[in-house]
Order: structure tokens, then sequence, then C-alpha cells
């Protein structure tokens, strides 16, 4: 079967509102009031930290965002434990700073991170649409996902969500050795296609730095997830990309569709 590369991150599991609804929970456990200002600001204050950091572009950290590590896993994260150490302090840093910059008492900032965890981890959720869209994409494609970021959460997200059986293979910048819109990235699937004998029908996601430039590496078709429904995304005039809102509402067409023989 010919494939289908499917993003993680806002492609299939929540991922924006999830995160936003877990700064809403650490502030809240703050005792600091919030609104969306509030958490904007909290997010350029995470942004920022994390661009500092002297281990952002350490390894597979360095397409990890700044909120997702805040809750990366301290056991079996495959990190040194001098990397490790930086971002349990790392933690602590940013919620000291966010709460001190919403006058807030920075006491409070370890519980935070910890709320933080605990709330992002159980708001891990599939979109609308996403398992009857990988239900049907599934009856004419191998399925492969294709996701930046360090292994052991990227895996983690998949198990908890049960999507782990769906995917024939599993590639995660932090063992590819490169982010999605690197062009090793795309030769990467391009040689694991070859070997098969298969080719890749279609890159389906949300981003279109990391899924759209991954496709366009790879010279494949691309399918986008639109989630605003108006999609303000521009394209290459002669690039093929199609739009859907959801994933249930991608439309292939790409010839991979089985075909019934008539019965005799």
């Amino acid at each position: 079967m010919n494939v289908l590369v499917l993003d993680l991150d806002d492609t299939l599991v929540d991922d924006t509102l999830a995160t936003r609804e877990s700064v809403t929970a650490a502030l809240t456990s703050a005792h600091i009031a919030t609104d969306p200002t509030v958490i904007d600001n909290a997010f350029t204050h995470i942004r920022k930290m994390w661009s500092r950091h002297p281990h952002r572009r350490t390894g597979p950290l360095a397409a990890v965002s700044g909120w997702e590590a805040l809750w990366l896993p301290h056991e079996g994260s495959g990190l040194p434990a001098a990397v490790d150490g930086s971002l349990r302090v790392y933690e602590t840093q940013v919620w000291t700073t966010i709460i001190e910059s919403m006058h807030g008492d920075p006491t409070q900032a370890p519980a935070a991170a910890r709320a933080f965890r605990a709330y992002r981890r159980g708001a891990l959720r599939l979109l609308p649409g996403v398992e009857d869209g990988l239900e049907s994409l599934r009856k004419d494609h191998a399925l492969w996902v294709a996701t930046n970021g360090l292994p052991a959460q990227q895996r983690m997200k998949l198990a908890a969500t049960r999507l782990t059986p769906i995917f024939d293979r599993v590639w995660i910048s932090g063992e590819v050795g490169a982010a999605k819109a690197d062009p090793a990235f795309a030769a990467a699937l391009q040689r694991a296609v070859r070997q098969n004998g298969q080719k890749i029908c279609f890159v389906i996601g949300d981003s279109a730095t990391q899924d759209l430039a991954l496709a366009g590496n790879g010279s494949w078709p691309a399918a986008h997830i639109c989630r605003n429904q108006t999609c303000s995304v521009e394209v290459p005039a002669e690039a093929a990309v199609a739009h859907a809102a959801a994933l249930d509402q991608v439309d292939l067409v790409c010839g991979c569709a089985r075909t019934t023989s008539p019965s005799a």
C-alpha cells in the first residue's frame, strides 16, 4: 500500500487549545485571574525564555516548543542528566517570571509548574473528526506519522490517545536528527518508501512552516488542515495543496482507492 504521512500535534491531537487551558489552570492554581490577554502574555514569556535556554538547540530539543518543554517527561526522557536538570529549573523559572509579571506570589511557581504538568497530561485528546478520518484513510493507505519533538514525549501522546497501533511507522525529529521542515527529514522518508516499493501520496498537517514544507521538500501533494475554516496560509501557485477543516473532511485524489471486482 502507498503511504499517507500525517502530522501529530494540532492535526490528530489537540495542542493549541489544550495548552492554553493548561496555562489557565496553572495560573488559577497560583491565584492569578486570567483572560485571553493574560494567557497571551504568558505565552510571550514562555517563548522568550525558551529561546534563551542554553539547551534550546541540544539534540532532540531543537524541535521542541517552549510550552512543550514545560511538561517533558522527567523519567525515560533519554536526555542527559544535566540537560534534564536544567529543564526542571527552567519550569520553575518560567512560572516565577509569569507570576511576577502579573503581580502574583512567586512562591506559587512550583505549584503552578505541577498544575500545568498535571492538567496538560490530562488534556490529551483527539481532535474532532480524527477517529472517522483515520478509519477512512487507512482503508487504502499505510499510515505514517511525522512529528517534531522529543521521542519519549511524542510516543507517550500516541499511546495515551490510542493511536500507536494505527500507524505503520512513526517518524520523530528527535530520532531522524532533523526537523520536518529540513530537507533531510523528507530524504529519510523518501529512502524508506523506495526501499519498500511504495510512494507517498499525501502529507497531511496543519503547519505551513513544517508540514507543507515537508511536502514541498519531497515534491508530494499536501492536505492542509485549516481549523479556522478560512485558510490564510499562502502557498506557491504550483504547489499541490488541498484544504480541509478536519481530518474526516480531507478529500484525497491519488488513485489508491480499492476497487471491488464485479461478482462472477
